[in-house]
């Protein structure tokens, strides 16, 4: 399970939990920290020497290969994934970096039907981010989605983790990951519900107030 957030402070309480793996962002999580992009992304792989998720920028394949050389450049590769959109322009660029860059990892991100993350897979990205919630509100069924590009990539032996992204709520969470996903990125809040209950709180509080009260026996037996 991934982070997805640029907020440091998030970040950091995100890792105390012992679930999460390194961090996604893309454009619109770093413009909300009104920071400069490459200090944000320094700031962020200090922590714990974190994974971190990066998406490329431009319209054309020529813009979005200057911009992963520049990210490339900049940055260590050991412990940075590009982000890169399933387009056709996108493709082009994750076939140039196959041949120019191996050891480059990236993911296929705006995955919005099996065919893009088929087609990604088939390209050699190392991860796809099928988009779940915007894929639901648009009548689109995320889950089948997510089952067949697992069949998929089973079937013909292609070593492609899909991370579900874009979620509402910790029940699209779990749908997605039963359906096939090997992996998610969520928000800080979304992360807090799909691994707390209040339920389960209220039994914890119940069993706290029975553990006291048992205290005060064991304490009355010993005068």
């Amino acid at each position: 399970m991934y982070i997805d957030s640029a907020n440091e402070k998030e970040i950091v309480e995100a890792f105390e939990y012992g679930i999460i793996k390194g961090v996604t962002t893309n454009p619109t999580i770093l413009l909300k920290e009104k920071k400069e992009r490459l200090k944000q992304i320094e700031s962020i792989l200090r922590i714990n020497n974190t994974t971190l998720f990066v998406q490329i920028l431009g319209d054309t394949s020529k813009e979005m290969m200057n911009d992963a050389l520049f990210i490339l450049n900049n940055f260590s590769k050991d412990n940075l994934i590009l982000k890169i959109p399933i387009t056709l322009e996108g493709l082009k660029v994750i076939k140039q970096l196959r041949n120019e860059k191996k050891e480059v990892k990236i993911l296929g991100t705006a995955i919005y039907s099996a065919n893009q993350g088929i087609a990604a897979g088939i390209a050699g990205v190392d991860f796809v981010a099928p988009y779940v919630n915007r894929m639901l509100v648009n009548s689109i069924d995320a889950y089948l989605e997510i089952s067949k590009m697992k069949e998929y990539f089973s079937n013909h032996e292609i070593n492609c983790q899909i991370m579900g992204a874009s979620f509402k709520n910790a029940n699209q969470v779990s749908e997605a990951l039963i359906s096939g996903a090997d992996t998610v990125t969520v928000p800080l809040d979304i992360l807090k519900q799909f691994a707390s209950n209040d339920l389960a709180i209220h039994a914890v509080e119940v069993f706290n107030q029975h553990g006291k009260e048992l205290n005060n026996i064991n304490e009355m037996g010993n005068e």
